[in-house]
């Protein structure tokens, strides 16, 4: 059976980790003639108040958040690295890793390409970790991209 990957999902939180990645996503893209979808997931903003953290919005920043999302996303995907690759640009809201498994599903992706921070001990257990949680519910295969070791 040969493997055959035509849809790429590229989560970033533009972060130059996951910037990093896109190297990756590139390659497979051009090796395979796939098209590759970029997500930004804008996860909720808490602030602490009275009764603890508490979800921060507003219409006004939330569409602010999102145009400056899509607006990145753009730029990404008109850069010259990507020239010659199909490349669409998503915004979605919610638990990144919940958003980026089911875009993944509905979407049918063949592969998702992600970046790991590659915390371990006490900033794993603080800040968790979406690409762990991504590998673990996938719907298709994932590529996780560590941080280069020095």
């Amino acid at each position: 059976m040969e493997w055959s990957i035509g849809k790429i999902l590229a989560p970033t939180d533009f972060s130059e980790l996951s910037l990093a990645a896109h190297r990756h996503v590139r390659e497979f893209a051009r090796r395979f003639g796939a098209e590759v979808h970029l997500l930004n997931v804008l996860e909720p903003i808490v602030m602490p108040g009275e009764a603890g953290m508490t979800p921060f919005s507003s219409s006004a920043f939330d569409t602010e958040r999102q145009e400056s999302a899509l607006e990145r996303l753009r730029q990404i995907a008109d850069s010259s690295e990507y020239e010659g690759i199909i490349v669409d640009t998503w915004v979605g809201a919610g638990r990144a890793s919940s958003v980026i498994n089911s875009w993944a599903e509905q979407h049918r992706v063949d592969l998702i390409v992600i970046a790991t921070h590659g915390r371990t001990g006490l900033g794993h257990l603080i800040f968790g970790s979406t690409a762990e949680r991504v590998v673990r519910e996938a719907p298709c295969p994932v590529l996780t991209v560590r941080p280069a070791q020095s």
